[in-house]
């Protein structure tokens, strides 16, 4: 293993401001949570339209948080040769979480009929949400810390091995 110094290793190294990387983040985000919600209210009315919206947005989510520098840890480049050589691994890997993250949504909403209305209702409050949506989101936003988590822990590991 071969442990390189910060000025030697050009992944860690800052880079020069990049429009093209600014843009592509700043268009993620907006899918993220604008695009996100916009399309939840856009394709409520069916079941494979709501899990179509939370597709798009639980992959811009994943490509945020793992990619990004957030609250202090390493930004991953899409330039650096062991992020690409781990592209295709992660992309699997994302294809699994995307089939878990489908599997509990149709387990949710088949067991949906079937529950009390207390799950399925909002409380009093104006801009609540019935603990049914809340216990799905809650679920999906678990499977994306899941995700991100352990590709930068993938992405970690491939650094320092190269």
């Amino acid at each position: 293993m071969k442990e390189l110094m910060p000025s030697e290793d050009p992944c860690v190294e800052p880079s020069p401001y990049s429009w093209s990387r600014f843009c592509f983040f700043t268009l993620i985000f907006l899918i993220f949570l604008p695009g996100g919600i916009s399309l939840f209210f856009f394709f409520d009315k069916t079941r494979i339209g709501t899990e179509t919206a939370s597709v798009v947005s639980y992959t811009a989510g994943v490509i945020l948080y793992t990619f990004s520098r957030n609250r202090g840890m390493q930004r991953y480049l899409f330039s650096c040769p062991f992020v690409r050589g781990e592209l295709p691994r992660l992309a699997l890997r994302h294809a699994g979480f995307l089939i878990a993250l489908i599997a509990l949504q149709t387990g949710a909403f088949l067991i949906q009929p079937h529950l009390s209305p207390f799950w399925l209702n909002a409380s009093g409050e104006k801009r609540s949400l019935p603990p049914f949506v809340n216990a799905l989101l809650f679920a999906g936003g678990a499977l994306l810390l899941t995700e991100v988590m352990t590709n930068r822990s993938l992405l970690n590991r491939a650094h320092k091995l190269s």
